[in-house]
């Protein structure tokens, strides 16, 4: 690493005990969205480094979602300790959300990869002063000096553009993990990669210092990443971030979760949430059956919602031959009785090709024909559809 982003790990402690002192100094925060994925933990600690570059104040980079649940997301918890404990720094010296109270002392907030708070961190907008984001653009947070929204796999691209030439080999190998993962290792297939990811894993690839290739270890209860390529990073972190088997359906639910506030042209307020699931449909029913049901009806309830939509996705076996697809599951509250006429909207909205599967007395269950549809396509397009929603 270079001297500079090692000195910028090094500060991450200290800084985050600023934010509990009874008057804090003046403060930069770097806020990732709440689904604390790895492209959202990654940039945020890079573009906090990067405005660290620019500005006398302290940054501090926060990752949107409890200290706790940083092991349900085994690829961020490898890929951060590899990188922290390389500068002298750990897990323990990151910043999440229920360590400081945002409410209490708010500061010149940047938002990366998402565009708009979180419904429950709405109160924030009006101090957010710059987005780097690749989600659509929700429209708020005008007053922003900087306001870069380009639609690419991963946020963590354009991070790397704004950094240029302060990217080092490590915080190469950083960056370039998430863009990968996001754009299933840069599979035309897939239909995520933009020219821009393509152009920045090229890139990012060359100053990376790359392991010696070796031969498979017997060892199979370490995993490293001392690798010898751009395939074996993602193949470590992609088989990581799909070992969710031993997950309960209630955390699976909230392992990669985003919540809304949406309303409809009757100006009623419709608390919207998605949870994206790696594990194909057909091997969480043969698992979990009638309890997955239940546990989106509890996690409604915790999470007061109106509507949950429930994005499983992977690999299974058709004739033969394993092929990835997209599934969805949708649920309402007790409360919403217009729950047929909304999935009746979904069944045409195109970006989703639903076709529905099953009728249970809780949920409707799909599978999604537009399997290069992921959550950064449908919430935009379930957002118009409520936002349309005439009741009246």
């Amino acid at each position: 690493m270079t001297v500079a982003f090692r000195s910028f790990l090094r500060t991450l402690a200290a800084n985050s005990a600023l934010l509990r002192a009874p008057t804090p100094p003046p403060l930069t925060l770097v806020l990732g969205n709440e689904s604390a994925d790895l492209d959202s933990m990654v940039s945020s600690l890079a573009l906090a480094y990067d405005l660290s570059t620019k500005t006398p104040h302290p940054v501090v980079p926060i990752i949107n979602t409890p200290r706790a649940d940083l092991v349900l997301r085994p690829e961020c918890s490898l890929l951060l300790s590899h990188t922290l404990e390389a500068a002298g720094a750990s897990l323990s010296s990151l910043t999440f959300i229920d360590d400081v109270d945002l409410a209490r002392h708010p500061m010149d907030i940047w938002l990366v990869d998402h565009n708009a708070p979180a419904s429950r961190q709405a109160f924030l907008e009006p101090y957010v002063r710059g987005i780097v984001d690749h989600h659509v653009d929700e429209g708020k947070c005008l007053g922003a000096k900087e306001r870069q929204i380009e639609v690419v796999a991963s946020c963590a691209t354009l991070v790397a553009q704004r950094l240029g030439p302060l990217v080092d080999p490590d915080l190469a190998k950083l960056l370039i993990a998430p863009i990968l993962i996001d754009s299933s290792n840069l599979n035309p297939a897939a239909k995520r990669a933009t020219p821009s990811d393509i152009a920045c894993v090229q890139w990012l690839s060359s100053l990376v210092q790359w392991a010696s290739p070796r031969q498979p270890s017997a060892d199979l209860t370490t995993t490293t990443l001392d690798v010898s390529s751009p395939d074996d990073l993602y193949k470590t972190l992609d088989s990581l971030k799909g070992m969710v088997t031993h997950l309960s359906p209630y955390d699976l639910l909230r392992k990669d979760y985003k919540q809304w506030q949406v309303a409809d042209a009757n100006g009623k307020a419709w608390a919207l949430g998605i949870s994206s699931i790696s594990f194909p449909l057909k091997k969480w029913m043969k698992r979990d059956g009638p309890l997955i049901e239940q546990a989106i009806g509890h996690w409604i309830a915790h999470q007061n919602l109106d509507m949950a939509l429930v994005m499983t996705h992977g690999k299974t076996k058709e004739n033969g031959i394993k092929v990835y697809g997209r599934q969805l599951i949708l649920a309402f509250s007790p409360d919403i009785k217009e729950g047929q006429m909304v999935v009746d909207k979904l069944m045409d909205v195109e970006v989703l090709g639903l076709q529905l599967l099953e009728k249970t007395s809780g949920a409707w269950w799909f599978t999604q024909s537009r399997s290069e549809s992921s959550r950064k396509q449908v919430f935009p397009a379930v957002k118009q559809l409520i936002e349309g929603l005439d009741f009246s």
